[in-house]
């Protein structure tokens, strides 16, 4: 049997076993069922009216206004109230952005042309900016109408747009690059999925070895090879119940349309899938070896707790790189593998990394979770067959020779 015959060997015996078990089988349904009722309970309880604080300058923004408190109501059961907006008027453009910067108001409005939002992110995407957005359309066809004698094509190309300007306080285009929005979501995502689908790789090499069953495995099969196998068969697995649970979100957000879902970029989407592929595997790597090194389950976090530090440090090194993601600092973190999964999707996102930089980065994360295999499984061998307490890095690694 050759080294990949015996790894694909392992991994479906994992996905085969875990994936009928009671627990994982459980935390499917559990998980999914989070998720749906996460968007669906708050459709059933409802809500009460919302008041917008908008701030306007200049002339033109009343009948923006009107508008949009006439769509507001359009669509309300007569038992509901719509939102209702409080205009504060401001004889400067100065003076109503230091009212934004001091939340006094959502948001400015400027001579009918251009709303002003504090900072991006899910603000800029829905709530009383989409609502504006369809309420100065609204004022654009009628006042085409007005105007008699418009071509069909133009009323549809101003239902269809999004007439108002949108900025925020610093300045920064909002006009429909989600890259950086997609990836910060995205990260915090693999971040959950990485720690998550890690522990059961830990907790799953703790069970094997408090029942022994390692032991007869061994006897046939490489140290690495359980262990990869164990984190194939796992991440196959968790992968699975991710996109399961993606794909009931979007269905649900479809259905229940509370929120708008704008058209993601899909090479940005690519970059975060590879990645967190990338992740999944030199985490998982990391989190088996510690497994061996536990004696009972409740040993398994103590054990994990460095390799759960580093990812956490990792995570937030990402946030760092949002600001200067040309630095030193960015470009080292990029090519060390804890941290690489979550920086580079990043500055992709923000045009931050050139090609080779990239490409660089993926080869010297495979290397190393070739190398981390390796050096893992030697580790896992000489953990796992030690019993009766927990087992040193130092241990495990002279007695693997044993």
């Amino acid at each position: 049997m050759t080294g990949w015959q015996g790894l694909a060997l392992v991994a479906r015996r994992e996905v085969r076993e875990r994936g009928r078990s009671k627990s994982f089988l459980i935390s499917l349904v559990l998980t999914v069922l989070v998720v749906a009722g996460a968007f669906v309970v708050p459709q059933l309880l409802g809500r009460g009216p919302d008041t917008h604080r908008i701030g306007t300058v200049g002339d033109g923004n009343e009948p923006v206004l009107r508008a949009a408190e006439e769509l507001a109501a359009a669509g309300l059961a007569e038992d509901e109230e719509p939102d209702t907006f409080l205009t504060l008027p401001y004889p400067t453009l100065a003076l109503a952005r230091a009212a934004l910067e001091a939340d006094e108001v959502d948001l400015v409005m400027v001579d009918g042309e251009e709303m002003i939002l504090k900072s991006s992110g899910f603000s800029s995407q829905g709530g009383p900016v989409q609502l504006f957005q369809r309420a100065a359309g609204s004022v654009r066809l009628q006042e085409l109408v007005a105007e008699n004698g418009q071509a069909v094509a133009d009323v549809v190309a101003i239902l269809s747009s999004e007439p108002l300007r949108v900025s925020t306080l610093s300045g920064e285009d909002l006009e429909g690059d989600l890259r950086p929005l997609v990836a910060y979501v995205g990260l915090i995502l693999m971040y959950i999925a990485i720690l998550g689908y890690g522990t059961w790789t830990l907790t799953g090499v703790t069970e094997e070895k408090n029942n022994r069953v390692v032991e007869v495995l061994l006897a046939t099969l490489r140290p690495w090879q359980l262990l990869g196998g164990k984190v194939l068969g796992i991440g196959v697995l968790g992968m699975l119940q991710f996109l399961l649970t993606l794909a009931v979100a979007f269905i649900v957000v479809r259905l229940t349309g509370l929120l708008e879902i704008p058209d993601l970029p899909i090479a940005t989407l690519v970059v975060l899938f590879v990645w967190f592929v990338l992740g999944f595997a030199v985490y998982s790597v990391g989190f088996g070896a510690a497994g061996a090194l536990a004696s009972r389950p409740e040993e398994a976090q103590t054990v994990s707790f460095p390799l759960s530090t580093v990812a956490v440090v990792g995570f937030f090194v990402s946030f760092q790189v949002l600001d200067d993601p040309i630095s030193p600092a960015a470009r080292i973190a990029s090519f060390f593998p804890f941290t690489a999964p979550y920086v580079v999707p990043i500055r992709n996102s923000l045009d931050g990394i050139a090609w080779w930089e990239h490409a660089l980065a993926i080869v010297v994360m495979m290397a190393s979770i070739g190398l981390m295999v390796r050096v893992a499984g030697r580790i896992y061998r000489g953990g796992v067959l030690r019993s009766g307490g927990r087992v040193k890095i130092r241990e495990a690694w002279r007695q693997s020779d044993l």
